[in-house]
């Protein structure tokens, strides 16, 4: 049996709170629920969302996740078929877990950082709620589907692509962090983080 790790939560000894999640797999948003919880227990105000690394997975867990920090309605992310058919809004489910609570996030994006994980950062961002920390991220942002032609015989086709809450195209280049850090590999080899160390001292600062 090979458990593959889905995220890690803790609190540091400056008092910030961090989260690091692996992917969006189906039971993803319960855990992520389980850690703002001993976020919340924890007594801290700062946060930090590590979604380096993390190729995404179910766009219903980043929708999940998003709803804990936005209001209801709030757009999070937008299917856009380019007037084939309707565009479809996902929207917050209206948790917002942090509403009248006092809330600094930072969340750590590198080109790691695809589809899902896309999708929560820039509708968090875009709304308001957190800063963008590290370099671009990897740009998927389409939807496919999966089409029988038979004998056996399939073929993926890409029916729309993935618009952020202001109407960007994620497959355009990906996300743009707001505070651009690079972090080589000899540096995470060595285990020397600037990208994180850059969230600290913005978090300092709130």
């Amino acid at each position: 049996t090979i458990n593959v790790p889905i995220i890690k939560s803790y609190k540091r000894d400056d008092g910030i709170f961090v989260i690091e999640l692996y992917s969006f797999s189906e039971n993803s948003a319960e855990l992520f629920r389980q850690a703002l919880r001993a976020y919340f227990e924890s007594g801290s105000t700062k946060l930090i969302l590590d979604l380096r690394g993390n190729p995404g997975g179910y766009l219903d867990s980043a929708v999940q996740m998003a709803s804990y920090f936005l209001p209801v309605g709030a757009p999070i992310v937008t299917e856009d078929y380019k007037g084939k058919q309707d565009n479809v809004v996902h929207r917050s489910f209206g948790y917002n877990v942090f509403a009248n609570k006092k809330l600094s996030m930072a969340i750590l994006v590198d080109q790691g950082s695809a589809s899902a994980s896309e999708i929560l950062a820039g509708a968090l961002s875009q709304n308001g709620v957190a800063k963008l920390i590290g370099t671009r991220t990897f740009g998927k942002g389409s939807v496919q589907q999966l089409m029988d032609l038979g004998g056996g015989a399939e073929i993926k086709i890409t029916v729309a692509r993935w618009l952020t809450p202001n109407g960007t195209s994620i497959s355009d280049g990906g996300l743009q962090p707001d505070i651009k850090i690079d972090r080589t590999a000899e540096q995470f080899k060595a285990g020397i983080d600037p990208q994180k160390d850059a969230a600290l001292t913005w978090l300092a600062t709130q």
